[in-house]
């Protein structure tokens, strides 16, 4: 059915009333809510924009040296004053649309307001229009929409902004000052609240306190203190060292190969290019089962496998899922210069749990000390000081104020005494004497730990005497 002309003409005449009676002031009240808008969007996409700047944006920044990119480094080398800026000025304004938007329905409800008996519920409708209005204007246009965009154009947006941030920043110093110390104050407190007070010693002296004379119990405490070692070892601290290494040249032949093998009754071997520092792979001695019969023709080198190489100082819980994760069964151990310092095993990080595995390879003689009496032990002098200080039930950081990154006994003997000793010399270290029973020019082999008689220390009675 057509529309009647005299049905338009009094729809254009009422349009004509309400735009009559929309005065200025009403006017005025929505171009500053759609500019309150716009700077609404443009505080949070500016959020997004510079928080989203990667390293290869701020590299770009940094090679542009124009006055923008100077502004956008200035304002992130101080990020925390750059986001309190960013929010207290779009708070500002979202109050200030608030109640600008609440003024303007203020304006346009009827003079006699809703009808309602009782004028409360005039207030009450009139709060709920305008927080729902100004809540749907700030989500879409305040909030998605320039974030949206700012994620897809956040270099434009920053350099935009910068010039009018770093004023915001200077205007809002004060304010900015307060709020950032203040979450600092509270982040530090926080932090302290969340901090465990307790230390590993304190976890094994309440997990000793619950065995008694029980062999099995104690073999279980040993291993949930190992556990609760575990993410604090280094593999440097539990390494087989370099002296130790049994490794063989690339340009070994086939023979010298299977013989290492034979003699050495590894299951492993490193394989090195000009020296230890240079390790090519590892040699499985069960990839060799299927050539022992044509040596002559095989070209053995096929059967290296790559090598996984891991930091001295990256701690034996991060090795142990690298190997799960890698599916080997040993590492190369190296320093900060790339040098070999050693090579760890699965076995070698499992002992750190369950103690020592002894297969029917070992002997006996393999053991790194002798109890010669209540007081007095001998060690080899690569034995690392954690295996010293759990031999000798120590806690592990007792000699952690004066090792300064010496990892074995030895090593802390040189540091004490300075050069390598002479044989019968007698260095104090703490409450223990240290002794070289064995030593060359280049290393000490063989160090004795004597314990003063008069000290407190409680040294282990359990730990059987190898000779």
């Amino acid at each position: 059915m057509e529309t009647e002309p005299s049905h338009i003409f009094d729809s254009i005449y009422l349009a004509l009333i309400f735009l009559t009676d929309f005065n200025s002031g009403m006017l005025g009240s929505a171009l500053i809510i759609i500019l309150l808008l716009l700077f609404s969007g443009l505080l949070s996409g500016s959020e997004v924009a510079f928080f989203s700047l990667g390293k290869n944006e701020r590299s770009l920044l940094k090679e542009e040296d124009t006055p923008s990119s100077a502004n956008i480094l200035s304002l992130l080398s101080t990020p925390r004053y750059l986001l309190s800026t960013i929010l207290i000025a779009n708070n500002v304004v979202n109050i200030a649309l608030i109640l600008v938007s609440d003024s303007l329905i203020s304006n346009l409800v009827p003079s006699d307001g809703w009808g309602f008996a009782n004028k409360n519920w005039d207030f009450v409708i009139n709060g709920t229009i305008t927080v729902g209005l100004v809540t749907f204007l700030l989500v879409l246009f305040g909030e998605v929409a320039p974030k949206v965009y700012a994620n897809q154009n956040s270099l434009r947006i920053a350099r935009f902004m910068s010039k009018a941030f770093l004023v915001l920043e200077k205007l809002f110093h004060p304010l900015n000052w307060l709020l950032v110390n203040s979450t600092q104050f509270v982040e530090r407190r926080l932090t302290k609240i969340n901090q465990s007070t307790v230390s590993q010693e304190d976890i094994a002296s309440a997990i000793e306190l619950t065995v008694k004379d029980n062999k099995y119990a104690k073999q279980d405490v040993d291993m949930l203190k190992g556990i609760i070692r575990f993410g604090n070892t280094s593999a440097a601290e539990i390494m087989k060292p370099r002296m130790k290494v049994i490794a063989l040249s690339i340009e070994s032949s086939f023979n010298d190969l299977v013989n290492i093998f034979k003699e050495e009754s590894y299951s492993r071997i490193p394989i090195y290019g000009d020296d230890l520092d240079d390790i090519k792979g590892i040699i499985h001695a069960k990839d060799l089962l299927y050539h022992l019969g044509n040596s002559s023709q095989f070209n053995w080198h096929d059967l290296i496998r790559a090598p996984l190489i891991t930091p001295a100082k990256r701690k034996i819980d991060d090795l142990f899922h690298d190997f799960k994760e890698k599916r080997i069964h040993m590492a190369i151990v190296v320093d900060e210069y790339g040098g070999t310092e050693g090579i760890v095993t699965l076995e070698d990080i499992l002992e750190e749990i369950v103690g020592e595995i002894e297969d029917e390879f070992d002997t006996p003689e393999n053991n790194s000390f002798n109890k010669i009496d209540e007081f007095t032990f001998d060690f080899e002098g690569g034995t690392s000081i954690t295996e010293i200080c759990k031999t000798l039930e120590l806690r592990l950081d007792y000699f952690d104020d004066i090792r300064k990154g010496a990892e074995t006994i030895a090593g802390l003997v040189l540091l004490i005494n300075g050069s390598i000793p002479k044989v019968h010399t007698t260095v104090k270290c703490k409450d223990f004497q240290l002794i070289t029973m064995i030593a060359t020019e280049r290393r000490i082999e063989k160090i004795r730990i004597v314990l003063q008689k008069k000290n407190n220390i409680n040294l282990p009675s359990s730990v059987s005497e190898n000779i």
